[in-house]
């Protein structure tokens, strides 16, 4: 072998692990950056994972996590979200030169957000009329929210609302089962304002996905999503 001929080899094999090395390291930034746009989130880390890592420059990937800590999603802030592609293609066009991730065919979509209860009262106190001052718990039984609430801007009651979150596949909601003024139970003077409070539309998230599970645990809530058919 030639000594022309050896350097070659070691060139292009000190290539190719300087690209089986480099390259999912700054891909998984690019897309992190991409995510921090689509989830509202400075709190962001992606992994991506490619064999040959090559492949990646052409929007290739076997496996895409990524995670993130107060992601904002539609109106609801996640206090942390974990998204599992798997056999995914991004526009890499796209993603190299304006840090966009769009996902062009995916096998997989697996994703798991929490939704606090502080996070479930700031919610409730900033996006439903007449609502003030809620406070909220979660327990794997029921959600029991408390506020102040104002009847046509003139006459203030304390109500407690009592139910569950469920969802229809696509919206998310808290659908109230009691509803108690001075802890009597009565009439839902709040009207279908109180009834069902729309929490999440799912088609606003990052990747085309359907609730497979919902569970309540002591101060949270995790949403449990994905691509496949039940």
């Amino acid at each position: 072998m030639s000594k022309r001929l050896f350097f070659t080899l070691v060139f292009v094999l000190i290539l190719v692990a300087a690209t089986e090395l480099f390259l999912p390291m700054v891909m998984s930034n690019v897309v992190n950056q991409g995510m921090m746009s689509l989830t509202g989130s400075d709190r962001v880390i992606a992994k991506l994972t490619k064999s040959p890592a090559v492949l990646m420059l052409g929007g290739k990937f076997d496996t895409i996590q990524i995670k993130a800590e107060q992601a904002k999603i539609d109106k609801i802030i996640f206090s942390e979200m974990s998204i599992a592609l798997t056999n995914a293609e991004l526009n890499v066009g796209k993603l190299l030169s304006s840090r966009l991730v769009e996902l062009q065919s995916v096998d997989d979509v697996d994703i798991t957000a929490v939704v606090s209860q502080d996070e479930l009262a700031r919610y409730l106190n900033q996006t439903v009329k007449g609502v003030k001052n809620a406070a909220v718990a979660i327990t794997p039984d029921k959600i029991k929210a408390s506020s102040t609430f104002s009847i046509g801007g003139f006459a203030n009651v304390a109500v407690s609302l009592e139910g569950k979150i469920v969802s229809d596949g696509q919206k998310i909601k808290f659908v109230t089962d009691r509803f108690l003024i001075n802890n009597m139970i009565t009439g839902n003077i709040g009207g279908s304002i109180l009834t069902e409070i729309p929490l999440v539309d799912v088609n606003k998230l990052p990747f085309h996905v359907n609730v497979r599970d919902i569970v309540m645990e002591n101060g949270k809530v995790t949403l449990y999503l994905d691509n496949r058919s039940h």
